[in-house]
């Protein structure tokens, strides 16, 4: 158990948990953590599992693992190998780059969002978004479909949108390219709507320019 306390440092190796009012300017974790809410600066996982059953407020988190959250997440940037799952919001000031997994059941809010896997979400909101499976043998020879597999979104809203895979129910954005047997029920595009042989939108609204992509 980590004492509620003011923290330079806290390498978590094994197993810890925090008690309430732990502070931090960094957390490295290379075991498992339990919190019920982590706050502070800089938030690393190194081949660890995070579990937190509130709220994680932190500057950057970063690293290569698991992440599961039933609160809010809040932060500038994150930059993630492994899992994320968070039953709250996501509110990134900044960057976004997660490889692997990511699910989240309400909203997330992202200056660029860019995920490389397989992204499960509700409500998307951010300037720059962009999405596609990972492409390499390595999943169906051991065994592990999930990270290939269709992402699945109910609403997108953003300036520029850039999808692989991508299974919508609503697009907002300035410009959007669709690849790779994406599908959107109902897009909404100002400037120009892109996709390839592949990939459709059932309805389309908006004084855009649709443009043919290449099929890969």
């Amino acid at each position: 158990m980590v004492q509620s306390g003011i923290y330079d440092l806290i390498n978590v190796e094994d197993d810890a948990t925090f008690a309430n009012g732990v502070r931090f300017r960094t957390v490295m974790v290379e075991g498992t953590l339990e919190a019920p809410k982590i706050q502070g600066d800089s938030l690393i996982i190194d081949n660890g599992i995070v579990r937190c059953s509130g709220r994680i407020h932190v500057r950057r988190i970063s690293g290569r693992g698991t992440l599961e959250v039933k609160g809010d997440i809040i932060c500038e940037s994150i930059e993630m190998t492994g899992s994320v799952n968070t039953d709250g919001n996501i509110r990134c000031s900044g960057d976004m780059n997660i490889t692997g997994a990511l699910r989240n059941a309400h909203h997330i809010i992202a200056d660029n969002l860019s995920m490389h896997g397989v992204l499960h979400g509700n409500d998307i909101d951010g300037r720059v978004i962009f999405t596609q499976p990972l492409h390499s043998t390595m999943f169906s020879r051991f065994g592990m479909p999930d990270y290939q597999a269709q992402s699945r979104v109910t609403l997108i809203k953003a300036s520029e949108v850039s999808a692989c895979k991508l299974i919508c129910r609503t697009i907002k954005a300035d410009s959007a390219s669709l690849r790779e047997g994406s599908a959107v029920e109902h897009a909404i595009c100002s400037t120009a709507l892109g996709t390839d042989t592949t990939s459709n939108v059932m309805l389309l609204k908006g004084a855009c320019r649709r443009v043919h992509l290449r099929t890969a």
